[in-house]
């Protein structure tokens, strides 16, 4: 069963869409935030050519033979989202509080030594091993609507998919078009059009619209490192990685009929209301890989470079619909009916795309070090694919005109103050902020101006560096911008088009980061 109903929020843009697998699947993959340790989200996930800090090795494995001591640190994260939705012409705010585990890592440095005892200066002079697991991606969220819609009823949307399936013969078992027929909410002209209609029965449509859209998941990343120290000027690294997704959303949706009824007139007497539900869950996971390299010119500079390899993930869907129908008083018939089970699957693959990144850093004595990042990623080289007859090849066509190349930018800064009392201990301060271009090609900014705007990532934090442990903290804010629409009605000519119904948004993520290490040497 390959049609079905569904919402995607995205970390630029939220839009609904009639299939269950398609090119917004392929943006909400391939987009992942700052993750990682409280060091690393202080700076903005800025940190690909200084190394020596464990989540590095999320942008770059070369920094990880940087370590000249075995370490294990633990992390720990409250994140707040917050939605503020605009829905024909009405507000809402909402916020919602997550916990989670942003990052573990082990470090083993083995530090090379010459003959007289002294760490090596030329030559192979380290080689560390890692185990890391990060938090890539959150999805986790709410967002609620409401407003007055004159223009169409989402039984009108019912109406145009079961149109393109055919008549109720043709209407698939589980399918949200053999819902909606199954439930009374469309009428089927038998002898005359061979046309689904909605059980309104009249064109005129004035409707209180209600809902709200939970999502919960995330993307973790598991991964393996290998670095090699050539002098302390050349540093290697290679990371082979598994990621691990989980996306589910629900939305539920009321719709009140605000049209007068008329007990003697049975013109009037049709929907009082529609509850509808919508679940959907994907599950799955993907192989991939991560070379880089810094070199160190001079004790100040340090220049970096890393490739991702692309991952493709084999995910299971699951997706199921409820939809409880209310008729007018008089009405005849009682439209009632549930299916309340996911029971719909389907499986199927989503290639996202590789990336590079080039950094550079700057090392300032012991009192200060800065680094940039440039992240080049093309969105639209995402691919989807599945073991059955269905190509894709629309959905792949529309990743191709529809997303572009983007360069994300990120810079950090850290500075190190020395406790006065306590030759072992360090205070350190950190500042990063980020800019992540809009995927979308001018192919569709050009309709929307809100899909023109870039996600942004500010950050701080403080840290305490001791020589047996440390304690790091940040506190980082990402912001973006979006719509979606309840439903979208396409049919040319239709009364009920509803392209300009779309709700608009605006998101902030807070993230309070927490991350406890201790030296192991």
């Amino acid at each position: 069963m390959k049609w079905s109903f569904c919402l995607f929020p995205l970390c630029f843009g939220v839009v609904f869409s009639v299939s269950a697998q398609n090119e917004f699947d392929a943006l909400r993959y391939s987009t992942i935030g700052s993750g990682g340790t409280a060091r690393t989200m202080g700076m903005a996930g800025s940190f690909s050519a200084i190394g020596a800090d464990a989540s590095a090795v999320m942008t770059n494995p070369a920094g990880i033979a940087a370590f000249r001591r075995s370490e294990f640190n633990l992390g720990a994260q409250f994140q707040n989202t917050i939605y503020k939705a605009d829905y024909l012409g009405e507000n809402l705010r909402e916020a919602r509080l997550n916990f989670n585990l942003p990052s573990i890592h082990y470090i083993k440095a083995n530090v090379k030594y010459d003959a007289s005892g002294k760490p090596k200066t030329r030559g192979l002079s380290a080689v560390c091993y890692g185990f890391h697991i990060n938090r890539l991606a959150t999805f986790g969220g709410s967002m609620a609507f409401q407003g007055n819609n004159r223009k169409s009823s989402v039984t009108d949307f019912f109406a145009e998919v079961a149109n393109r399936e055919g008549n109720p013969g043709m209407l698939s078992e589980g399918s949200l078009s053999r819902m909606a027929y199954d439930a009374w909410v469309l009428d089927y002209d038998r002898g005359g059009t061979g046309q689904y209609t909605s059980a309104y029965k009249d064109s005129v449509r004035n409707n209180d619209q209600t809902g709200e859209i939970v999502s919960k998941g995330a993307i973790y990343e598991y991964q393996g490192t290998v670095g090699l120290n050539f002098s302390n000027k050349v540093m290697l690294g290679l990371g082979l990685l598994y990621s691990s997704l989980r996306y589910s959303e629900d939305l539920s949706m009321l719709e009140r009929d605000k049209r007068p009824v008329n007990p003697s007139d049975l013109r009037t007497q049709d929907l009082a209301s529609l509850d509808y539900q919508y679940k959907f869950t994907d599950r799955g996971g993907a192989w991939g890989a991560r070379v880089g390299i810094i070199v160190r010119p001079t004790e100040q500079l340090r220049l970096a470079a890393s490739v991702h390899t692309p991952r493709t993930y084999t995910l299971n869907s699951e997706y199921g619909y409820s939809i409880a129908p209310k008729a007018d008083p008089g009405a005849a018939g009682e439209w009632t009916a549930q299916f309340n089970d996911p029971l719909n699957t389907y499986k199927y693959k989503i290639t996202t795309p590789s990336r590079f990144n080039a950094g550079i850093g700057f090392v300032i004595q012991k009192f200060m070090l800065i680094n940039a990042d440039l992240e080049f990623y093309n969105y639209g080289s995402a691919r989807l694919q599945a073991d059955d007859v269905f190509t894709f090849n629309a959905e792949n066509s529309a990743i191709r005109r529809n997303y572009r190349n983007v360069t994300n930018v990120r810079v950090g800064a850290e500075m190190n103050f020395p406790n006065p009392e306590n030759k072992d201990q360090a205070y350190r301060v950190r500042g990063g902020f980020g800019v992540l271009p809009s995927p979308y090609s001018n192919n569709v900014v050009g309709l929307d101006a809100t899909l023109k705007k870039a996600n942004t990532v500010l950050s701080c934090g403080f840290g305490l560096r001791d020589k047996d442990y440390y304690f790091d903290v940040a506190l980082s804010s990402q912001s973006a911008a979006g719509y979606y629409t309840p439903y979208q009605i396409t049919e040319p000519g239709s009364p009920f088009a509803s392209e300009d119904q779309e709700l608009t948004y605006k998101r902030n993520r807070v993230f309070l980061t927490f991350t406890l290490g201790v030296n192991l040497d």
